[in-house]
């Protein structure tokens, strides 16, 4: 009897096993019938720039489908965009490891977290691959030429560091959100910048843009007692509201700010606001008139310290590329002159993405992804010598890193760069930090006088007469590496800033000779420094 008990128990387990399982099975066949709609539907959040909405699409799909590796691709990409790239390329191994021939663009996918990663070597090794597979005639071939010299640069610069000192100013100020273009009093006791934190006035995300909250302009003021900086706050007054307010550079005198506004009428203005201290808050902001403003994108400006001259972005088209750095001086109480393009030896066919004027008047950092970048945007530093302007410089790692760098504030005193990066130490996404430049020359000094010269070139026919249109190439004497070039014109004549006491290669050509000559531009101890080069073109 009690054998048939325990056989009929048995049974019994078994048979709820049994039943157990086809029940599983069965919900497993259900949920894996919509694995292609969530796929499609992942994607579709994806293409509409909301990452965060397919990320949690293709984690659903990850738990019918442990193993399915389009859908690790899927959260590889979207974590890439959220530049989450030690994520992003996690998750690419493990889709690869289940379906190497997931993409004909993995190894240009591999190629980009490398370089997001500062793994130069592996990132040069996976773009050259996949130029070597790709049509040499595709935008993406096109595209990884370019990351790839990006890459290269960046090895280079990672080899010999500039001396600064790089220090987070903690969770006071920054959050796990964006936090950017830090601007700070001349007095050095408060700071000013712009964050997308869950805090902001409505407290809205933007669903029509890229699924982050809307921005606000926040502030923090230094204690002198602790040496530290206080609690960031949303500034109070009627500056901000519930769509896209953000700073673009405070008054030295904290008097004022300058701020970019995006409305559903606009594509983005800069606006002023005043700082009212009998209330201690911040007007209304009010919209800058023509021409500095346009139908176009306008956003970045810094003024000149005697406030009649401001230098601002465009993506006006008369531009030679996205936004452009333009220049316009005051012209009575309101008014401005018709804005004047920097040229194409600041201006590139990319973009130009934000402009600082230093009070000097005369020397001027702003980011871009056109010049010649470690990856994504850089900033760099240039000098109005003799009227023109200076070939930019690149700033150095690991001021500028692999990743953005593009919004940024100089103390008074030219010791303290404000920036706001993707360090390693960052808190989410970017953070506002302190770097103390006052060991980096480039930056600490050099302001009353000049760190470039101008070289003057003049090309001449036997008979004495200009030559234009020759093609001039400048090289480091030392390095090989390109600088910069122009054409003479009618004249015959091309004038070139370039940075002081350092040798170069000048190469001339105008399709019947080519001449080569090295040229030392070493500075005067006084005034501005000006070399003289003239070649006689045999023609």
């Amino acid at each position: 009897m009690k054998l048939f008990l325990q056989t009929i128990l048995l049974l019994c387990i078994s048979v709820t096993s049994l039943l157990a399982q086809k029940d599983t099975t069965k919900t497993g066949f259900m949920d894996q019938a919509m694995v292609g709609p969530k796929m499609m539907a992942a994607r579709h959040e994806y293409n509409e720039n909301n990452m965060r909405g397919a990320l949690l699409i293709y984690r659903e799909i990850l738990e019918t489908e442990p193993n399915n590796a389009d859908a690790m691709y899927g959260i590889s990409q979207c974590q890439y965009h959220l530049k989450k790239y030690r994520l992003a390329l996690e998750y690419l191994d493990k889709a690869v490891a289940i379906k190497p021939n997931i993409s004909k663009e993995t190894e240009f996918f591999y190629g980009q977290i490398y370089h997001r990663t500062a793994q130069m070597d592996k990132a040069i090794i996976a773009f050259q691959k996949f130029m070597g597979m790709e049509n040499p005639n595709t935008y993406e071939y096109e595209l990884a030429t370019e990351y790839l010299a990006q890459c290269r640069y960046a090895k280079e610069m990672m080899a010999q560091p500039v001396d600064v000192e790089i220090t987070n100013l903690g969770n006071l100020i920054n959050s796990r959100y964006d936090d950017y273009t830090p601007s700070i009093t001349s007095d050095g006791k408060m700071i000013v910048f712009t964050s997308r934190r869950n805090d902001t006035k409505g407290g809205r995300i933007d669903e029509q843009g890229d699924y982050k909250y809307f921005e606000d302009i926040y502030y923090s003021e230094f204690d002198e007692s602790t040496g530290e900086w206080g609690q960031s706050a949303a500034v109070d007054g009627e500056l901000n509201t519930e769509t896209y307010d953000a700073v673009l550079s405070i008054f030295p005198s904290g008097s004022g700010m300058y701020v970019y506004k995006n409305t559903v009428n606009t594509t983005g203005d800069i606006y002023f606001s005043e700082y009212r201290p009998t209330k201690k808050e911040w007007s209304a902001a009010e919209k800058m008139p023509r021409p500095i403003n346009t139908s176009y994108f306008e956003g970045s400006v810094s003024m000149t310290a005697d406030g009649n001259t401001l230098y601002f972005i465009s993506e006006r088209p008369e531009g030679f590329g996205q936004g452009d750095i333009y220049v316009s001086t005051k012209k009575g109480e309101g008014n401005w002159s018709h804005p004047k393009n920097l040229g194409e030896f600041i201006n590139t066919e990319q973009d130009e993405k934000f402009v600082f004027i230093h009070p000097n008047g005369k020397t001027l950092y702003f980011s871009s992804n056109g010049h010649q970048t470690m990856g994504s945007y850089d900033i760099f530093k240039t000098e109005l010598v003799n009227g023109e302007w200076s070939v930019p410089i690149n700033l150095g790692y690991p001021i500028n890193t692999v990743n953005e760098e593009s919004t940024f504030s100089l103390t008074k005193d030219n010791k303290t760069l404000m920036i706001a990066a993707e360090y390693d130490d960052s808190f989410g996404e970017r953070d506002i930090y302190r770097i103390d430049v006052s060991k980096y020359k480039l930056l600490s000094e050099g302001y009353e006088s000049s760190t470039y010269g101008q070289l003057l070139i003049t090309c001449n026919d036997m008979g004495g007469s200009g030559v234009k249109g020759v093609n001039v190439e400048v090289y480091g004497a030392s390095s090989l590496k390109y600088v910069t070039g122009g054409k003479t014109d009618k004249l015959g004549r091309l004038k070139i800033n370039l940075p002081g006491n350092q040798k170069y290669r000048i190469v001339l050509n105008d399709g019947d000779f080519t001449k080569t000559e090295e040229v030392d531009v070493k500075l005067k101890e006084q005034g501005e420094t000006v070399i003289k080069l003239d070649v006689v073109v045999n023609k």
